[in-house]
């Protein structure tokens, strides 16, 4: 599960077409088994979620070149709290389960500002 945060309005559009191409890159990479994206466009918030496999599959697909140079873009464009969760379920998480483990994030793409307590 991640959620992004942008740091300008003006980066929506680029975002939204980055999201999508890596999206449909998934879909089509071995071990991929479902995903989804949502969107507070105006707020320039997005969250996303893909199911593999194992481990190894998505390992495989997060070192693939459109996962890593969209990465890259994502570091650019994060605003403090961005960040993401990886877990093990035994069943495929459901929106409001998948958000409320953002509450305790593997890693941030930029870390949160103090005191940045904002409701996802």
């Amino acid at each position: 599960m991640e959620y992004v945060r942008l740091r300008r309005c003006s980066q929506t559009l680029a975002f939204m077409r980055l999201s999508m191409r890596v999206y449909h890159e998934a879909c089509e990479a071995p071990g991929y088994y479902a995903g989804g994206i949502r969107a507070k466009w105006w707020r320039g918030e997005f969250f996303s979620y893909t199911i593999w496999e194992d481990r190894e599959a998505m390992t495989a697909f997060v070192h693939s070149a459109p996962h890593a140079e969209a990465a890259a873009v994502v570091a650019e464009f994060a605003a403090p709290g961005s960040c993401y969760a990886e877990f093990i379920s035994d069943a495929p998480p459901d929106w409001d389960d998948a958000r409320r483990r953002l509450s305790t994030p593997t890693a941030y793409f930029t870390p949160p500002l103090r005191g940045d307590l904002r409701n996802r």
